[in-house]
């Protein structure tokens, strides 16, 4: 059986399933590294290496049918935890571990970030004096071989923004800055909080052992942590870098298989449609229907085993660069890598060796169950009725697409862009139901409009794509597909971008943004240093945290939680910050108290909240605004996350300057502080990230349609001898047959560009009017005519190299 099935298929329709599937088997590999990543990867370096056994708190909220919601803010255990565990039978040394931000001032012109710890902290840590003894006092202090100080001089910290004056008491091998331990309690500002308990097992217990009897002592209620699971608990973000590595492929998935779907699909479908005649031949020769779908099925699994190595090769490729991506925008850390594993390729294996058996299937069924004498009678030809039910269904999409697109005349924020987006892929999915029917009905339009007077070729390539519209329709939908997806999903995205840097311009009437990041947030007496600047008008300091709760914004699902990035302001940033409120006022941000998007709730309810850090509240709406788009639809009042972030500082302080010059002074009295001109929006940070990865991946996805595209174009073309004898014999001359290729060519390239502009236009246009209120969207235009080159030039390299090879092998 297998014999005959490749001898049936031929190298071409072998070599078309082949690279449809090894591209395929790349992406999905790819992908399924990411997710495993976000399953099973750890932090790979670690502080407390001496520590047998972690205690922290958990750093996600789990939720019924659905992905856990990862905590961004370092959520606290009870100090008291440490005693209470120090007396458990294998327990050596019980010590409650807590960090804040600190910075080693030197001549007052370098500020050198590091992080503070409690001296208590230093065993488990692995940190030994290399000299002098340990701190004790509150004005005493320890530092690392790293910062050149030596034992008793007289050094300048700031340390969770406090400024002081500190002696070296001795020195570590270990980087870091340690403190006396009341003094680390105290600078920490979390009273009788610590952020995780480190267990040290007394000799002759193991460190299974201990976390088993710490386990059963606590329960769920903390998360024990041994071996390469201790780097999560020592790192708050890797719970959040962790959700995001299962989150993100998961959202462009459903277009990633899609598309491989989609062209697997197709060039099985090819394969088997060269092989008409033969199948005819087997059905009159007694073949059962089952048997012909066995053969076929045959033909494509075996070019689908023999792309699942390279393909997963491929793939394993792709997740490595894909990682340093994430890592280089931000969003994941460098210290947590990919995890590879041959289980992505496996899983990729299966799903693939699926779709490619159902490909088979759906292709063949129609010659399998015709009558043998039909199948010989119409195995000459492709069939010339387009699927009537195919075709309605596509129009039904097609005509979906535009109601979609209109969702931005009605609604801002995320929820709008949803509308676009779906209205875009619609579009290509109709047009690959619909496509044969429209390429008929339309080059049919052109036989009938073409002079007479025009040229044998062109018009025998007229015709040739009206007789062949199966053939011709399915190279149209792909690359139609190509110039929609890469114009449209582009150019959504950066005119959101647009839309959010302009409206946050709007918002924030700062002329100037002040940060210290050496310093971990903006130090107590920053913002006072700045307000006494001459010519400083006002100053107010914000910062930004993620909030988590139910219909906080139009479009939030009802039951489960959603996080959104929100800004933390104070009553006095009222003259900084205009977010067009329509009731309250910013002034009333006073204690438990949030603004909230006008769509989304009114003055004076009652919101049950989740901060950063896993505290509940219950916040009161002070006043409810317009301008969402910039700084989202929540923001909170400094009095409500006091005390629930991880580091307890400001991060910015935004500035209204009637001096350009007035804070030119600021960086000598506190070295390490940046001046900038434009405050940023955190949703113009999420924006332009995902951006950058949809680019990326946008460009693999794009890159194997067109690959797939152009080998099917080469197969199609080179299979085409028969049809070129006959022309020939009718007086056709070899120099008049490439002309005709290249009509049909010109032909393909055109309706390909012209249908995928016309699928990108609607959900632009609609796009760009509500969001930037003109009818043309921001960011690169010339991403249309280039994508259109693209697919003009693999449509015309496709056709005329395998045209003339065509042709001078039937010259020689």
């Amino acid at each position: 059986m297998i014999r005959t099935a490749l001898a049936m298929s031929g190298l071409g329709g072998l070599v078309v399933a082949f690279f449809a599937v090894f591209g395929g088997m790349a992406l999905v590999t790819g992908t399924g590294v990411v997710i495993e990543s976000g399953l099973r990867s750890g932090i790979s370096q670690q502080r407390l290496t001496h520590a047998d056994v972690l205690v922290s708190a958990p750093q996600t909220i789990a939720q019924k049918e659905d992905l856990p919601v990862a905590l961004p803010e370092r959520a606290p255990v009870p100090a008291s935890l440490a005693a209470e565990l120090s007396r458990l039978p294998g327990v050596a040394v019980a010590a409650a571990d807590v960090s804040f931000p600190a910075a080693l001032v030197k001549a007052r012109v370098e500020a050198r970030g590091e992080a503070g710890h409690a001296w208590s902290s230093a065993a488990p840590a692995g940190a030994e004096l290399v000299s002098g003894r340990a701190p004790t006092a509150p004005g005493e202090l320890a530092v690392s071989t790293a910062h050149a100080v030596r034992q008793g001089a007289e050094v300048e910290v700031v340390a969770a923004g406090r400024h002081a004056a500190y002696r070296v008491t001795g020195v570590v091998d270990r980087p870091g800055l340690y403190f006396s331990d009341q003094t680390a309690v105290t600078l920490y500002g979390r009273p009788g909080k610590a952020d995780l308990i480190a267990l040290r097992a007394a000799p002759g217990t193991s460190a299974q052992t201990l976390a088993a009897a710490v386990g059963q002592k606590l329960g769920e209620r903390y998360v024990v942590s041994t071996g390469r699971a201790k780097g999560d608990a020592e790192s708050p973000e890797t719970a959040a870098a962790r959700t995001m590595l299962i989150a993100l492929p998961s959202s462009i998935g459903g277009i990633s298989l899609l598309i491989v779907g989609f062209v697997v699909g197709g060039g099985i479908s090819l394969s088997i449609t060269r092989q008409r005649r033969d199948l005819a031949l087997l059905r009159a020769a007694g073949a059962t229907p089952r048997q012909v779908r066995k053969l076929v099925a045959a033909q494509g699994m075996t070019a689908a085993v023999a792309a699942l190595l390279p393909g997963a090769a491929a793939g394993y490729f792709l997740a490595a660069h894909f990682g340093d991506l994430l890592v280089s925008l931000g969003m994941l850390p460098e210290r947590l890598p990919l995890t590879y594993s041959p289980w992505p390729a496996a899983g990729a294996a299966v799903l693939l060796l699926g779709v490619v058996r159902f490909s088979a299937w759906a292709t063949s069924f129609p010659a399998a169950k015709m009558p043998a004498t039909a199948a010989v009678r119409d195995s000459q030809s492709e069939p010339r009725t387009p699927s009537r039910p195919r075709f309605a269904g596509g129009l039904v999409l097609i005509g979906a697409a535009p109601a979609l697109s209109t969702m931005p005349l009605f609604l801002r924020g995320e929820v709008a862009v949803v509308g676009p987006s779906m209205a875009a892929l619609l579009s290509v999915v109709g047009l690959a139901l619909a496509g044969p029917r429209l390429v008929q009905l339309g080059s049919g339009l052109l036989v009938r409009l073409v002079p007479a007077r025009v040229s044998a070729p062109a018009w025998l390539a007229v015709t040739n794509t009206h007789g062949y519209a199966l053939r011709t329709a399915g190279a149209v939908a792909a690359l139609g597909m190509v110039v929609t997806l890469a114009t449209s999903m582009t150019l959504t995205h950066t005119t959101v971008l647009s839309a959010t840097t302009a409206e946050t311009a709007e918002i924030l009437k700062a002329d100037a943004v002040v940060t210290a990041p050496a310093y971990g947030g903006i130090p107590h007496g920053l913002l006072e240093s700045v307000r006494a600047a001459p010519g400083v008008k006002a100053a107010v300091a914000t910062s930004t945290t993620t909030v988590l709760g139910r219909s906080l914004a139009l479009g939030d699902p009802g039951e489960g939680l959603k996080d959104h990035a929100a800004m933390v302001l104070g009553p006095e940033s009222a003259g900084i910050v205009d977010l067009g409120v329509t009731q309250g006022s910013l002034a009333d941000l006073k204690g438990a108290t949030i603004a909230l998007d006008e769509r989304a709730g009114k003055v004076g309810e009652r919101r049950d909240l989740i901060l950063g850090d896993g505290f509940r509240v219950k916040a009161r709406v002070a006043a409810t605004y317009t301008r969402t788009l910039g700084l989202g639809p929540v923001v909170l009042s400094r009095d409500l996350v006091a005390g629930h972030t991880t580091t307890g500082l400001a991060s910015s302080v935004l500035v209204r300057l009637a001096d350009p010059g007035a804070l030119e002074s600021l960086k000598e009295r506190w070295p390490g502080v940046e001046i900038a001109a434009d405050a940023a929006s955190p949703q113009a940070g999420q924006t332009s990230a995902q951006l950058w990865i949809n680019l990326a991946v946008l460009a693999v996805l794009l890159g194997y349609v067109l690959v797939s595209v152009a080998n099917r174009l080469v197969a199609t073309t080179a299979a085409r001898g028969a049809e070129l004898t006959a022309v020939e014999r009718l007086g056709a001359t070899r120099r008049q047959l490439l002309a005709m290729i290249r009509w049909e060519a010109l032909l393909l390239a055109l309706t390909a560009c012209a249908a995928g502009l016309a699928m990108s236009v609607m959900p632009l246009l609609m796009l760009s009017i509500g969001f930037l209120g003109r009818p043309w969207p921001a960011g690169p235009l010339w991403l249309a005519p280039a994508a259109m080159a693209a697919v003009c030039l693999v449509v015309w390299a496709a056709y005329e190299l395998t045209g003339r090879r065509l042709l001078r092998g039937r010259s020689s």
